[in-house]
């Protein structure tokens, strides 16, 4: 397994890669030395500088088919917009706990832009903490284009 390491304005992201395919995506608070990694950790370097709204690098994820339906779904939610656990279960005919259980057990966020689902009151947790979470919802409120 590879890794790749990108530095943002609050800590670093760790993309691991295996078979030329991403695997998982994970945040640190601390700053590492950062590693190049091709397609990975340039695509991501683009989505922090607002040059790209969607990663489009070939990835593995190993699911049950309501995870994958939901992930699907969190896919697609526009850059710079946000639902609510209870608006995505509504549309998917699913319980909103079970789309809170999938998005905190999302291997790849930033690609499953799970940070993009809120509460109705809240934005609630972040796999990568919520400091995290405000910081890439900040990030793509900031840049829209």
């Amino acid at each position: 397994m590879e890794k790749g390491i990108v530095n943002t304005e609050i800590g670093s992201i760790i993309v691991y890669v295996k078979d030329n395919k991403a695997i998982k995506i994970e945040f640190k608070n601390e700053f590492l030395k950062e590693i190049e990694l091709g397609i990975f950790t340039s695509q991501i370097k683009e989505y922090f500088e607002g040059k790209r709204k969607k990663l489009l690098f070939n990835v593995e994820i190993n699911t049950g088919k309501t995870f994958k339906k939901i992930w699907d779904f969190v896919r697609e939610i526009p850059y710079g917009q946000t639902m609510t656990y209870g608006q995505i279960a509504k549309i998917l005919n699913v319980n909103p706990r079970v789309v809170g259980f999938a998005m905190s057990k999302n291997p790849l966020p930033i690609y499953i832009p799970c940070h993009r689902v809120v509460g109705k009151n809240d934005i609630h947790g972040f796999t990568g903490g919520r400091k995290w979470k405000e910081y890439l919802l900040n990030l793509e409120s900031s840049q829209q284009y």
